[in-house]
């Protein structure tokens, strides 16, 4: 079985690839108990034989607050992945696990959607963008039977997001069940944890390749010629998927002990010292570094007691809505139509849990949800989206779960809304 899951019979003296052996093995400590510095300085004059030069970007790291010892034995052992952390230009090179994303569509006869009319300065973006992936090597040019349109998406700062439009793709993609983790669990394994550390995978799907036999699939159009994708692009239904697979397989045995992996963010926790959050992170950096992939440090942090992961603000204490992402629930404006109410009440769901009785809250304005209802926004409207603005303006803390201890469970429900409690 391969790292995507799948089965297959090789014939026989088929190479299946080359060995190289590194020019430095590290041996993870094994983690019990309590670290102090002295142990882990000893276990890393141990593996790291040389003194490494400092990062080129070592002054734009970020670290947490610490004693100066425990930031020496930090920033000796980054010191030692300069590949990983230092920034490169154009995209980082594809992983070395031999993984690969595949489209697969049975007997589909190929897809051709004619390219979108775009304005003088949207040809000039896609231009660039066209050019620069070229020269970067995440596509090349094509003559393949398949071809999608290019879509502009504008972000919130201003800037551009050059993308393809593959909701047909996707359509007669087989479905890859793979499933992504549920944040709810991934939040409620913390419990105790003292110390973080957030990893951000540089261009991440940009470092798994498409399958040769697959890259016409991906193919889209613009005014200078038809492109097909090296890399993996975004968009595509399965890529998720695979990227997760990818993941897991890299960072088995460590993941919900001592990380947590959702796509390409990757956060070390630790429930005792720095050094021992040290080694912790040296058996992830390890891990990612013999896979081949790329960080960008400049999205991670080390050894943090305050984190921001997947919308939440996370600490010793426990974790609560990312205020940045409250600000948008408060400032939303009142809805004027059932568009409006939909994506109030989607941006308000994603922190349910830390409003109690939220669907009875709710209530009042998922009602215009329904199927023939009229739509009247009234008083019990404008007081349930002011109460819910209300109560995450408050960014309520929620502990994280004991599973230690016994748990009391309270539930309730009524015509609106089932909840339970402990």
């Amino acid at each position: 079985m391969d790292l995507v899951g799948r089965t297959s019979k090789l014939p026989s003296r088929e190479k299946l690839g080359t060995w190289t052996p590194t020019n430095e093995d590290m041996t993870i400590m094994e983690v019990t108990g309590e670290f102090d510095q002295a142990r882990v300085k000893q276990w890393l004059e141990t593996q790291l034989h040389d003194e490494n030069a400092p990062l080129s970007n070592e002054g734009d790291l970020k670290l947490g607050t610490m004693e100066q010892e425990d930031k020496e034995l930090l920033l000796r052992l980054l010191r030692h992945y300069p590949k990983l952390l230092e920034p490169r230009d154009g995209c980082p090179p594809q992983t070395t696990l031999g993984v690969s994303h595949e489209i697969h569509t049975g007997s589909e006869p190929p897809i051709k959607v004619r390219p979108r009319r775009h304005s003088h300065s949207e040809q000039a973006i896609i231009d660039e963008q066209t050019d620069k992936m070229l020269v970067d090597g995440v596509i090349e040019e094509a003559n393949g039977a398949w071809w999608f349109p290019v879509v502009l998406v504008r972000k919130k700062d201003g800037s551009v997001r050059f993308c393809i439009d593959y909701r047909l793709l996707n359509a007669i993609t087989k479905k890859d069940v793979y499933p992504l983790p549920r944040i709810d669990d991934t939040l409620d394994n913390l419990h105790g944890a003292k110390r973080f550390t957030s990893l951000d995978l540089h261009a991440g799907y940009w470092q798994v390749p498409v399958a040769e036999k697959d890259r016409d699939k991906t193919g889209f159009i613009t005014r200078k010629g038809l492109f097909r994708f090296v890399r993996m692009p975004f968009g595509l239904a399965n890529a998720p998927g695979t990227f997760q697979r990818m993941m897991d397989a890299v960072l088995r045995g460590l993941t919900w002990q001592s990380c947590l992996v959702y796509l390409d963010d990757v956060i070390i926790f630790s429930r005792g010292s720095v050094a021992q959050h040290v080694v912790q992170l040296a058996a992830v950096l390890e891990r990612l570094a013999g896979a081949g992939l790329s960080l960008k440090a400049s999205k991670c942090s080390f050894a943090s007691e305050k984190l921001n992961y997947l919308g939440h603000e996370l600490d010793g204490a426990g974790v609560r809505p990312m205020s940045s992402l409250v600000e948008s629930v408060k400032n939303f404006p009142t809805p004027t139509d059932v568009t409006e109410v939909k994506r109030f009440v989607h941006m308000a769901g994603y922190y349910r849990r830390f409003v109690s009785d939220f669907a009875a809250k709710a209530a009042p304005m998922t009602k215009l949800l329904r199927k023939g209802v009229v739509w009247r926004w009234g008083d019990s409207q404008k007081e349930a989206f002011e109460c819910l603005k209300k109560a995450l303006t408050e960014r309520p803390l929620l502990a994280y779960p004991d599973f230690s201890r016994p748990f009391r469970l309270v539930t309730d429900a009524s015509q609106v809304g089932l909840a339970s409690q402990s």
